[in-house]
């Protein structure tokens, strides 16, 4: 098999099983919706799944496909960059987030949709290039900034973006799409100080760019320079013993 195929099947395997796949059968599972959403009194009694669950569960077509459309292509670019991330920072930055949306938003009974975590992972993809991409650096500051701007609008003004509801009850939970944000900042500060432990370094204020090592210090050993007449350095040479 061509090893271009072979290589686009591995970066597409990760965001299709992770999100499309199982975001599709629960959308044809609509009789299974009452127990996957994210669900505040039932999570007080007990059915943590949810946590992860809730996420998967979508409130209309237009809402699912606007959410595959962000994390697939941000998907692949993360799993490309780094192997492995994209299921790790899934498995932790689910439940925190609905923690913090049952936290923040007190009166919110019910949430689901996976738009927490394409804003998470798309800042996880921002951040990560920001310290280790060359060229294109404000290019990944400018979609950070605009991702906070969108929450801020969203907070201030409401509001479902491109996705239609099929309820006229539901609405955009500015909080979840903070909560991801804020996971992925925590993930990508807690990677970088595990690499940088592991490695010895000491973080520079530029994160990204290497720093530049100190001259090694002038050996005792070596013989002091001295000017010549012609202002050119060179090195003095002990007084030769006289012959016999």
């Amino acid at each position: 098999m061509n090893p271009t195929a072979l290589q686009i099947g591995k970066l597409v395997r990760a965001p299709l099983l992770l999100f499309a796949l199982p975001a599709v059968l629960v959308a044809f599972a609509t009789a299974r919706h009452g127990q996957l959403v994210l669900a505040r009194n039932a999570v007080a009694e007990g059915e943590v799944w949810r946590l992860w669950s809730g996420h998967w569960v979508h409130f209309s077509a237009s809402h699912l496909l606007w959410n595959l459309a962000v994390l697939l292509p941000v998907g692949m670019w993360l799993e490309r960059l780094r192997p492995g991330l994209l299921w790790r920072h899934v498995l932790v930055a689910t439940p925190l987030v609905s923690c913090a949306i049952l936290t923040l938003e007190p009166g919110l009974q019910t949430y689901g949709g996976l738009s927490a975590l394409a804003t998470s992972v798309v800042v996880l993809l921002a951040l990560h290039q920001c310290r280790t991409a060359r060229a294109g650096r404000w290019l990944w500051i400018s979609v950070l900034a605009l991702v906070a701007a969108k929450i801020l609008a969203e907070a201030r003004f409401g509001g479902a973006g491109f996705a239609r509801y099929e309820s006229a009850t539901v609405r955009t939970a500015w909080s979840a799409h903070a909560a991801g944000a804020l996971a992925a900042v925590f993930h990508q500060a807690w990677m970088q100080w595990k690499e940088d432990g592991a490695s010895g370094k000491v973080t520079s204020a530029s994160p990204g760019w290497p720093s530049r090592a100190r001259p090694a210090a002038r050996s005792a050993a070596s013989p002091p320079r001295r000017r010549g007449p012609s202002g050119t350095a060179r090195r003095s040479t002990p007084p030769r013993a006289p012959s016999a």
